[in-house]
Formats: structure tokens, C-alpha cells, sequence
């Protein structure tokens, strides 16, 4: 998968670009909307459990990650979410203890090559984050509601804590100077019926209409990412210590 981390010897030059660039877009006086694509899933090979287990229909569960990738006039956007080295075998996802997981998010301006120069893309600010949650039972209905919730500013909770970012629009998550990520998100002990729980994922990002302009377009990214929890009287299996050789 593409790298999406920022490089910090170009973040002075690209902070600056980024500071008139905001200085440009408080100037502007409009801003235009643009409808939101539907997500297309698309698998991304990740470690996960190697038993033999039968296939659920959940790409998170059955691959060890969720990926979706979402078009907008030549811009895409991936989103990924995926288990932490704590309790990687989606499989072993139980109602008891902890389940924790990462979630990342990256644009790509496919109007320009991978390598051309940044400042001939397009610049993508993600502004807020927000992630709901339902639980349920093997029928269908619903147990429980929000076992895990966010809503925040990018910003304000990404891994990186200097992220570069616009004051009115948000953090930048145009690859290769910036992305969106959170780790270590919990889905907490649920009720022993609990067969499944559905993460419902919101984004609100702004895209430059072309690079340099003033003028920026609002959009909306949305997707549902299932997440199968199996009966068993066990907590959650945890690797105790993820990082040792």
C-alpha cells in the first residue's frame, strides 16, 4: 500500500503553502458543493488470522483490514481500518475484553502522477471525523447502540500532532505531505449475544477546485464497515506483547 506518511524535511515549505493557501480560501467568498460518490471496497492484503475459518461476508473480519476507496472528480479517497497487533485475528473477535482497531485516511489527486510535484496537485483538507456504532444479535435486531462513538476534528486527533492544516478547512490529507490516522480505538465488552457490530463512517473534506485556487469544494465521505463478533465465553484474544521478536 502506498505510503501516506508526511515527510518532515518538506513540512516548513508545505506548511507555508499551506498557511497562503488558507490566508487565500478566508478571502474567498464562495464555495461550492459537489455530491459525494458511493464507496467501492477494494481488498487490501493485510496479516491476519491463518486458520481455516469459514468466510463471514465481512471484509474486515475475513481479510484482517477494511478498505474502500471513493472517487471524486479525479480525487480519491482511501479509507482503511484494520485490527491493532493486540488483537489482530479477527476471528478470535469475542464479546468479552477489548477489541481495538486503526483507522487511516489518505486523498490522492489522480489528475496528476504519483511523483509530479505537490504543488501541482489539488490539496485535500479533511475537517471532521465522525464514526457511530450499532450492535446486534444473530437475528438482526439490535442490542445495543454507540459501543464505540467518535466525533472530532481531524486535527485535533491524529496521530500526527502537528499535522499541516488550514485553520477554517482542516488537516491536509493530500498523499504524500499528509493523512488522516487513529490508532488504538476500542470497541469495549459487549453483551454476551452480540453478533455483530456495524461501524458507520462520516467524513466532511474540502477540495481545491485546481491546484492553487482559492476556491474549494465541500464533500462528504460515508461507508459502513460490519465487524463480526463470534459466541464464546473467552475474552477477545490478545497478543500480550505484539511488538517482541
Amino acid at each position: 500500500m502506498r505510503s501516506v506518511r508526511p515527510r518532515h524535511t518538506h513540512r516548513r515549505r508545505a506548511g507555508a503553502a499551506v498557511l497562503a493557501l488558507g490566508l487565500a480560501l478566508s478571502a474567498a467568498a464562495c464555495s461550492s458543493e459537489s455530491p459525494s460518490g458511493e464507496p467501492t471496497p477494494v481488498p487490501t492484503p493485510t496479516a491476519t488470522d491463518t486458520g481455516a475459518e469459514e468466510p463471514t461476508g465481512s471484509m474486515f473480519t475475513d481479510n484482517g483490514t477494511f478498505t474502500s476507496s471513493t472517487s471524486i472528480d479525479g480525487i480519491e479517497y482511501v479509507l482503511s481500518i484494520y485490527p491493532t497487533a493486540r488483537t489482530p485475528f479477527t476471528h478470535q473477535w469475542y464479546p468479552g475484553g477489548d477489541k481495538l482497531f486503526t483507522m487511516s485516511m489518505t486523498a490522492y489527486d489522480t489528475d496528476r502522477a504519483e511523483r509530479d510535484p505537490f504543488a501541482s496537485k489539488r490539496v485535500v483538507f479533511l475537517d471532521r471525523v465522525s464514526v457511530s456504532s450499532v450492535a446486534s444479535d444473530e437475528s438482526g435486531n439490535t442490542i445495543s447502540v454507540e459501543p464505540y462513538r467518535l466525533d472530532e476534528q481531524a486535527a485535533r486527533v491524529t496521530l500526527d500532532p502537528e499535522p499541516l492544516a488550514d485553520p477554517v478547512y482542516g488537516m491536509v490529507i493530500t498523499s504524500p505531505k499528509g493523512a488522516f490516522e487513529l490508532r488504538d480505538q476500542v470497541i469495549g465488552t459487549l453483551d454476551p449475544k452480540v453478533r455483530k457490530v456495524t461501524l458507520s463512517f462520516h467524513a466532511t473534506v474540502w477540495a481545491q477546485n485546481s491546484a492553487g485556487s482559492a476556491q474549494v469544494n465541500r464533500q462528504s465521505i460515508s461507508t459502513e464497515v460490519p465487524i463480526v463478533i463470534f459466541p464464546s465465553t473467552k475474552d477477545t484474544t490478545t497478543v500480550e506483547n505484539p511488538d517482541a521478536d
